[in-house]
């Protein structure tokens, strides 16, 4: 049997899969940026100024030589000036911040209210963030995480775009012009990143709206791949911390590449989940103080676009999960819990045949299947 790893939280499981039941395991295809031409490359365009601030909305294991490369570039500066780092994450793993620590950098969690003051009250901002597929704004990067904590009534106007339809990873959606016009107005130069835990594929400095359209057109040449249409999925990520820490994360690795599986046919989702649900649509949801007439009003609150493609998408799929959360709440959602990776395996050989073929997508943050064409 080859050995299929899947991201599972911090860690990864294996999937112990014959050969003949694997119908692919998509993967972009990454080259990788060296040391020396990433250094190259901040060093090219990263110009710190008397107070700085650096903005990580969402921690991941390659920011690591980034931060090290500021902060040095910091400390060659007189001791007047200042250098904060700052998230809106609830989550970096001890062994990153111990490694960050070590290196004299550290990372201090703010609320989403406090952002645009802090970055009014400094001389330099900078936003560092990994660009994903996202199944709401069609990519995920500084503009669209500015939006989500910033600007509620812009939110209120992007969720109007995608109310009652599917999915849209992987597109220029209104959604994401919305991101992108508002965040204009904003003083600052970002990193965009593209990466998964091996390393770096691309890195893109400068103004927001510019950076982040360039980041985007290689992205999408690297993460749209071409697939048969399945029967059955195995879905999950790995290459940043949160991908998998509440549900409302996870469920964009089920959004993004949903698609390439048939209808009626079954998708495995990989869901540890050790945070929960958090408070948002999903846990109003559960709990009966949200319903599906809510929606109608485009008034966004946290994580409601899950709600929305849940009620279009669930009843065309059987989606197992296999997540730490109650099963009584996964059930409510429409979500069929399992206990591990090889009752998936089980659930799809009995259901589908000995013989049918399996679609695994390690990457779902980082990939957007197409079908392939006949």
């Amino acid at each position: 049997m080859p050995e299929v790893w899947l991201g599972y939280g911090d860690t990864e499981v294996i999937l112990d899969i014959k050969y003949e039941n694997i119908l692919d395991n998509v993967k972009p295809q990454f080259s990788l940026l060296n040391t020396e031409s990433l250094n190259l490359e901040l060093a090219n365009k990263i110009k710190l100024r008397n107070s700085n601030l650096i903005i990580i909305f969402t921690p991941f294991l390659q920011m690591i030589p980034i931060l090290k490369y500021i902060y040095q570039e910091y400390k060659k500066q007189n001791n007047s000036s200042s250098l904060e780092f700052n998230t809106t994450s609830k989550y970096i793993p001890f062994k990153i911040k111990r490694i960050l620590n070590d290196n004299g950098i550290y990372i201090n969690r703010i609320e989403n209210k406090e952002i645009l003051n802090k970055i009014k009250n400094v001389d330099k901002t900078i936003i560092l963030e990994k660009v994903e597929v996202d199944p709401f704004f069609g990519y995920k990067g500084p503009s669209t995480e500015l939006i989500r904590t910033c600007f509620s009534n812009e939110m209120n106007i992007a969720f109007s775009t995608i109310y009652d339809k599917l999915p849209q990873p992987g597109q220029i959606t209104e959604a994401l012009k919305i991101s992108i016009e508002k965040s204009r107005a904003i003083n600052c130069d970002v990193i965009n990143v593209i990466s998964n835990n091996d390393g770096i594929n691309s890195i893109y400095i400068g103004e927001m709206e510019e950076s982040f359209k360039k980041t985007i057109k290689i992205l999408n040449s690297i993460s749209k791949i071409e697939v048969d249409n399945s029967k059955s999925a195995f879905i999950t990520g790995n290459s940043n911390f949160n991908i998998q820490a509440t549900l409302n994360n996870s469920f964009n690795l089920l959004w993004n590449n949903y698609n390439a599986v048939k209808e009626n046919g079954i998708i495995v989702l990989l869901s540890e989940n050790k945070n929960g649900l958090e408070n948002g649509a999903l846990l109003q949801f559960i709990e009966g103080r949200l319903d599906l007439n809510d929606l109608k009003k485009n008034i966004y609150i946290k994580d409601l676009e899950h709600i929305n493609f849940l009620n279009v998408i669930r009843d065309k799929f059987k989606i197992h999960i296999i997540s730490s959360i109650p099963k009584v709440y996964l059930h409510k959602l429409g979500l069929k819990p399992i206990p591990r990776v090889k009752d998936g395996l089980k659930t799809i050989l009995f259901e589908q045949g000995k013989r049918s073929k399996i679609l695994i997508v390690p990457n779902s943050e980082l990939t957007r299947i197409i079908q392939k064409q006949s």
